[in-house]
C-alpha cells in the first residue's frame, strides 16, 4: 500500500488514525491505542506481501530476546555475557540483512574473481528490511550502553513496525520514540498537530506526484537503454534523475513525518535542503539525516573508541563510515564505486578542514554539485557500462544534438524544481512559517486536489529498492 494511493489516503489512513484516537479516549483502555497502531502497522506491511510478515515479526521477537538478555546481564553486572548477547544480536541482524541484500552480489563477485560457477539464488529484497534492521541494531547498542532502561514489548514492537517509517524511514532512535508511546495525552487528538501534519503530508504528496513522477518515463528510458547520448541529453538525464530522487524520497519523508504528526508523534526530519550545502560533509548532514546519524552511531563512534586519538584515526573512521553509508543503499559495483567516491570525498573534506584551507562558500557549492552529479549517475545506473556511457556523453564525446531531449512540459517542471532544490525553503520551513488562514487552507486544498487528480497509477518510491 503506497502513501500515494487512493486506498491509503481514503481508507487506511482515516481508519488507523480514527481507531488510534478512539481507543485513546477510553481512559481505562487507552493503551489499546498502541495495540491498534501496532496491528495497523503489521497489516500495512503484510499488505505488500504477506509472506514477508513472519520475517518482520520474527526479527522483532529475536531482537527483543537479545535485548532482554543484554538488559538482564547488565543488571547483574555480568559484562562479558552482556557483550556476548550484544554480539549475538548484532550478528543475527547482519546475517539476515546480508543474506537478502548482498548474498547474490557476493556470489557474482566470487564467480568473477575465482572463476566459480555458483548459481545466484535470485533473492527478492523484502521491503523495509534495511530500515527495520538498522533500527533494531541501534536499539541493541542503546541496551548495551545503558541508554535504554525499560523493555516494554508492545512499545518495542510498535517502535520497530510503526507504519509511517517502516518502509523508507526515517530511521528511528529508541529513546525519544518510547517516551512518546508512553504519554497518554498524545493519544487524544490535538488539532494543531493534526493540521501541521496534514499540511506536511500534502506537500510531500505533491512532491511525489507532481514533480518526481513527472520524470519516471524519461529517466527509465535513458538509464535502462544505454546509448551514445549527446551532451544535452546526458546532462538532462542526470539532472532529471537527481530531481526525481530528491522529490521522491523527500516527498516520502514528508508524508511519513506528516502522518506521524497527525497522531501527535514526532519522528525525525530526514531532509534539510541538502543542495544548499557547500561541502560533501554538510550534504550528508542534510540528506537522509537519520541514516547518517545511524551509521555514525554504529560505525564512527565505535571506531573512534578503538583507534588512537589522532587526526589519522578521524580520517580512517570517516572513510569507513561513509563507505558503509554508500554500500548500505545496495549490492552492486555501482554502489561500491559510489560508496568509495563519497567516502573519499568526505575524507578529503575532513583533511581540508583540518588544515584550515580556505574555501569560499560559493566555490564550495559549485565543487559539490560537480561532484554529486556524476556520482549520482553511477548510483542510478543498473551497471557500470550504462554509467560510463552517460558520463562519456556528459563530456561532449557524442556531440551536442538536442534530439531525444525532454518535452516542453517536462522542462517546465524540471527548471523550477532545480530552482526549488537550490534556493526555496524546504517543507518544514514552509509549514513552520504557516499561520492558520483561509488563504493557506485554499492553497493546500488546491494542491491536494491537483495531486489526487494526477495520481493515476500509483508508482513505487525509489528508496523501496534499498
Amino acid at each position: 500500500m503506497l502513501f500515494n494511493s487512493y486506498e491509503f489516503i481514503f481508507v487506511f489512513l482515516p481508519v488507523s488514525i480514527g481507531g488510534y484516537f478512539a481507543w485513546g479516549c477510553v481512559r481505562k483502555h487507552s493503551r489499546l491505542a498502541n495495540v491498534w497502531l501496532l496491528l495497523c502497522s503489521l497489516f500495512f506491511y503484510g499488505y505488500w506481501d504477506v509472506h514477508y510478515l513472519p520475517l518482520l515479526i520474527g526479527s522483532i521477537l529475536l531482537n527483543y530476546a537479545f535485548a532482554a538478555g543484554i538488559l538482564w546481564m547488565r543488571d547483574k553486572e555480568k559484562h562479558a555475557l552482556r557483550k556476548a548477547f550484544f554480539v549475538g544480536g548484532l550478528l543475527a541482524n547482519l546475517v539476515l540483512l546480508g543474506y537478502f541484500k548482498y548474498f547474490d552480489f557476493l556470489i557474482s563477485v566470487w564467480n568473477h574473481f575465482m572463476h566459480g560457477s555458483l548459481q545466484p539464488l535470485q533473492l527478492i529484497l523484502p521491503l523495509g528490511i534495511s530500515f527495520f534492521t538498522i533500527t533494531q541494531i541501534l536499539y541493541l547498542i542503546d541496551c548495551c550502553e545503558g541508554v535504554t532502561k525499560e523493555h516494554d514489548f508492545l512499545n518495542y514492537a510498535l517502535f520497530v513496525s510503526f507504519f509511517p517509517h517502516l518502509l523508507c524511514g526515517p530511521i528511528l532512535f529508541h529513546k525519544p520514540m518510547m517516551a512518546q508511546f508512553h504519554q497518554e495525552e498524545l493519544r487524544h487528538i490535538q488539532w494543531k498537530n493534526f493540521a501541521c501534519g496534514l499540511a506536511i503530508f500534502i506537500i510531500g504528496l505533491a512532491k511525489k506526484v507532481l514533480v518526481a513522477d513527472s520524470f519516471v518515463s524519461f529517466t527509465n528510458a535513458h538509464f535502462y537503454a544505454p546509448a551514445s547520448y549527446s551532451l544535452y541529453v546526458s546532462w538532462l538525464s542526470a539532472a532529471s534523475y537527481i530531481v526525481q530522487l530528491y522529490f521522491d524520497f523527500s516527498g516520502y519523508s514528508d508524508m511519513a513525518v506528516g502522518v506521524a504528526r497527525m497522531m501527535n508523534i514526532r519522528i525525525p526530519i530526514n531532509f534539510n535542503s541538502p543542495f544548499r550545502s557547500s561541502s560533501l560533509t554538510e550534504f550528508w548532514q542534510r540528506w537522509h539525516i537519520s541514516l547518517t546519524q545511524a551509521i555514525t552511531a554504529c560505525v564512527y563512534i565505535p571506531l573512534m573508541r578503538m583507534l588512537p586519538m589522532r587526526f589519522a584515526s578521524v580520517a580512517v573512521a570517516s572513510f569507513l563510515t561513509f563507505f558503509v553509508v554508500g554500500i548500505w543503499h545496495g549490492a552492486g559495483w555501482t554502489f561500491v564505486i559510489f560508496a568509495l567516491l563519497h567516502a573519499t570525498g568526505v575524507t578529503v573534506n575532513q583533511i581540508w578542514r583540518h588544515y584550515r584551507l580556505p574555501m569560499p562558500r560559493l566555490l564550495g557549492k559549485i565543487i559539490l554539485l560537480v561532484f554529486l552529479i556524476p556520482t549520482f549517475v553511477i548510483f542510478r545506473s543498473p551497471d557500470m557500462t550504462t554509467a560510463f556511457s552517460l558520463l562519456l556523453g556528459m563530456t561532449g564525446h557524442n556531440g551536442f544534438s538536442m534530439e531525444g531531449g525532454m518535452t516542453p512540459l517536462e522542462l517546465c517542471v524540471l527548471i523550477p524544481a532545480i530552482g526549488a532544490m537550490l534556493l526555496a525553503p524546504n517543507s518544514n520551513e514552509i509549514v513552520k512559517a504557516l499561520r492558520p488562514s483561509w488563504h493557506w487552507a485554499a492553497v493546500l486544498s488546491c494542491l491536494f486536489l491537483i495531486s489526487l487528480f494526477c495520481l493515476g497509477r500509483a508508482t513505487d518510491f525509489l528508496y523501496f529498492q534499498f
